[in-house]
């Protein structure tokens, strides 16, 4: 069997409410989801985040297309070695998400082609149902919006609370506490900085969140500084998430080395592929730190995709990220469904998971229409697209 050709989808998928974090506001992700097609006419599917700038992603997705073609795509820990070799060491940020896209997709045929599902390549699965978290957006930054929306996601069943802090600290931590009083001792509540604080900010913010009880602090530091964040664990009682820090290959086992993290947030489109993700989460078990699958904007090829590897490790788990919770669609013929807090790992063959074309068509055109939604830029308060904009039936 052979690859044959590479197609790429660039879609702009709306999110029901904004999501808001110190670098600006998102209405709604702009990714690229790729069919990998072969002369047996088995068709794999993957995805990557339009991060920084989906121009970007797609130069370096048509960059890594030649890479493949012509080739066996069984052989996947070769195309992983090949794309090494390739110059992507001048931009591995962008090349490791992109390698990962079509990394996806072979995966995806390689399952089909032999009859079993994805996870399967990985050891076979040890955690059927793999917990994800409610991600909290709260627009307005108010306890009244961040109380109800932290009572939605314990309706539904979610036993880990989400939220972006690194704003203002006194009213961060009035809505962490907000969350943890509204929930108490039926979810975890964690908080996520995006590397706001200096390491000076970081002590202090650290030490007023130790009676908030939050299940960790995500990211409080400069992601270059690995150092700092093993001296911040020595200051505080509040668990530290290394995500940032935790980016590429080579900085996972650094981070557990020197005791950077309590937890490792990380996710195979930074890494470069479900190969090195699972090295990643092997690593992380050995060394007793849990790991948590890093959302960098996941339709739900991504989402499912993790789950695969995910399910091979055991349980318990600490709460996965994911966007699907308030995306207005998944890209999924058949949409993810979370029950308590968990999605079932797929036993289809490959990923178990099909496109929903109509939708793929529908915000490919949003997209041409209306562009993309960048990621970091201003908070605006109106999304780009009409209000009125009307979206296909789920």
């Amino acid at each position: 069997m052979k690859v044959t050709g590479v197609d790429i989808h660039v879609v702009s998928v709306p999110f029901t409410r904004p999501e808001t974090w110190r670098f600006g506001r998102m209405w709604g992700l702009t990714n690229a989801l790729v069919e990998v097609h072969t002369d047996e006419g088995i068709t794999g599917i993957g995805e990557v985040p339009g991060s920084p700038l989906i121009g970007l992603v797609r130069e370096a997705l048509q960059a890594t297309v030649p890479w493949i073609v012509g080739e066996d795509p069984m052989r996947v820990n070769e195309f992983l070695t090949r794309a090494s070799d390739r110059g992507f060491h001048h931009y591995p940020y962008l090349g490791n998400g992109a390698v990962a896209a079509i990394e996806m997709a072979l995966w995806d045929i390689a399952g089909k082609a032999l009859g079993c599902p994805v996870h399967q390549f990985f050891g076979g699965l040890q955690t059927e149902h793999v917990p994800f978290y409610w991600f909290i957006p709260v627009e307005d930054r108010s306890v009244a919006t961040v109380r109800a929306q932290a009572a939605e996601g314990l309706g539904r069943g979610f036993k880990t609370m989400y939220i972006k802090i690194g704003f203002d600290i006194t009213n961060d931590l009035a809505l962490a506490r907000a969350i943890k009083e509204e929930v108490g001792d039926a979810a975890a509540v964690r908080v996520d900085a995006n590397e706001a604080w200096s390491s000076f900010e970081a002590i202090d913010a650290l030490q007023r969140f130790e009676d908030v009880g939050v299940e960790f602090v995500e990211q409080p530091l400069d992601m270059h500084d690995i150092r700092g964040m093993a001296e911040l664990r020595t200051k505080s009682r509040v668990r530290i998430g290394a995500n940032q820090s935790a980016w590429l290959p080579w900085q996972v086992p650094e981070v557990l080395s020197q005791r950077a993290g309590d937890v490792v947030v990380t996710d195979p489109h930074q890494l470069g592929g479900l190969v090195p993700f699972h090295t990643a989460a092997t690593m992380c078990q050995v060394a007793g730190v849990p790991i948590v699958k890093h959302a960098f904007a996941d339709l739900g090829v991504t989402t499912i995709a993790t789950a695969h590897v995910l399910g091979t490790l055991p349980s318990p788990q600490l709460g996965h990220q994911q966007f699907a919770t308030f995306l207005v669609h998944d890209l999924l013929s058949v949409p993810l469904d979370f029950v308590d807090g968990a999605l079932a790992v797929p036993t289809g063959p490959g990923l178990g998971i099909e496109l929903d074309r109509d939708a793929l068509a529908f915000y490919g055109d949003v997209f041409e229409q209306y562009g993309e939604f960048e990621g970091y830029g201003p908070i605006t308060p109106e999304s780009p697209l009409p209000p009125d904009m009307p979206v296909p039936n789920r």
